[in-house]
């Protein structure tokens, strides 16, 4: 009876954690595709034309896009799967955009106790800026989140990173291989 319990237990215990971790990579990536659609259309405040759009607006969508393709094609390089690299880049625009959000807490919740002080910050054009702010973590956030391969000695144009090899011993481990271990017929005699 006892033995049932416990195996009840188990499957309770890990279709909890699928439940879980669906949810998360769900409101995860919800969160990253709504912040970065805004993101690209904030500079269009009123239209989707071209006569909206200034030339700080035109350099921070470029700097956006070219970010976003540098961290795909980093990611390509280093030979890095798609649903890692996929991973990475929702979790990063997820946390940026809650660190955000935090902030503007912050301040709405000052702007509740000085009505005033808030109306004089944003009647002078800081919305402005605080859009390119917000363009510029994203850009460094993405900059910074880039896969890249690790700093070595040898030339960084003739390196090519080397796919993990891959036998029965390390088939389950995602990233990473075991270390070496000694076998009898490697250790020293004495």
């Amino acid at each position: 009876m006892l033995q049932i319990f416990d195996k009840m237990s188990l499957v309770f215990g890990h279709l909890t954690r699928l439940l879980t971790l669906g949810v998360f990579f769900i409101v995860t990536t919800g969160v990253a595709a709504t912040s970065y659609a805004l993101l690209i259309s904030a500079p269009f405040e009123y239209s989707y034309g071209q006569d909206d759009l200034a030339l700080a607006d035109l350099i921070a969508l470029a700097l956006l896009a070219l970010t976003s393709w540098r961290y795909f094609h980093r990611g390509r390089q280093s030979r890095t799967p798609l649903w890692p690299l996929l991973k990475r880049f929702a979790f990063t625009l997820t946390f940026v955009t809650l660190l955000l959000l935090s902030a503007l807490g912050v301040f709405a919740s000052m702007a509740l106790v000085e009505p005033e002080l808030a109306n004089e910050e944003l009647a002078g054009g800081v919305d402005d800026l605080v859009l390119y702010g917000f363009f510029c973590i994203f850009i460094v956030a993405i900059y910074g989140a880039t896969p890249l391969p690790a700093l070595s000695s040898k030339n960084s144009e003739s390196y090519k990173p080397e796919p993990v090899k891959r036998d029965d011993d390390n088939e389950s481990d995602d990233f990473e291989s075991e270390p070496p271990t000694l076998t009898p017929s490697t250790e020293r005699k004495s």
